[in-house]
């Protein structure tokens, strides 16, 4: 059974609860390699710091750009090219703004975390993208959906590297998928390749 049809057969709310179990997944994965891999949580924490001028501009700056060339790419290219089988349209079409936007927050903060926290400031960018890419198992089979994950994860990366702090890059990812989200529940768009 393709992808599209399984999504076609779960609820809104049977997806939520996916992702939100995906999440907690990735956060107890988080926990464990950061005691693991870290001296000690005071050194992980550290990664944490950051000027409000970085979070401005590498966060939500950075965030803006990456949505406009996401908004430019969705109204030029077919859209068959970004449908992701309807998932995303299926976890942000209903529910709250409350509720879209505590997701997309658990998503960056997870996904940050393990990612850029742990992944790649112990074994590099080039790890962390390639596992953050090929994690987002639904974008491998369309050409421009996995072109632009592998490019979002990459710039995550280097923006990580720029900044050396993660709260950066939880802004840049939160605010990348809450925007794109509230498009698809205000019916702007159909499908958005940076969630």
């Amino acid at each position: 059974m393709k992808q599209s049809e399984i999504i076609r057969h779960l609820t809104s709310k049977q997806l939520k609860q996916q992702v939100w179990f995906s999440q907690l997944l990735l956060i107890v994965i988080a926990i464990l390699l950061t005691n693991i891999l870290f001296q000690d949580w005071s050194t992980f924490l550290s990664l944490l710091n950051a000027s409000l001028d970085e979070i401005l501009l590498f966060g939500v700056g950075v965030a803006i750009v990456v949505v406009t060339i996401d908004i430019i790419l969705m109204k030029v290219l077919p859209s068959r090219w970004w449908d992701d089988g309807g998932i995303n349209q299926k976890i942000f079409q209903e529910g709250s703004y409350f509720e879209i936007i505590s997701i997309c927050f658990v998503i960056a903060m997870s996904e940050e975390w393990l990612f850029r926290g742990v992944i790649q400031t112990n074994f590099g960018i080039i790890i962390a993208s390639t596992i953050f890419a090929v994690i987002h198992v639904r974008y491998l089979s369309k050409i421009i959906l996995f072109v632009a994950i592998i490019g979002l994860s990459f710039l995550l990366g280097f923006v990580y590297e720029w900044t050396d702090s993660l709260t950066v890059v939880i802004v840049l990812h939160f605010f990348i998928d809450v925007l794109l989200a509230i498009m698809i529940r205000t019916g702007r768009f159909r499908n958005a390749a940076g969630l």
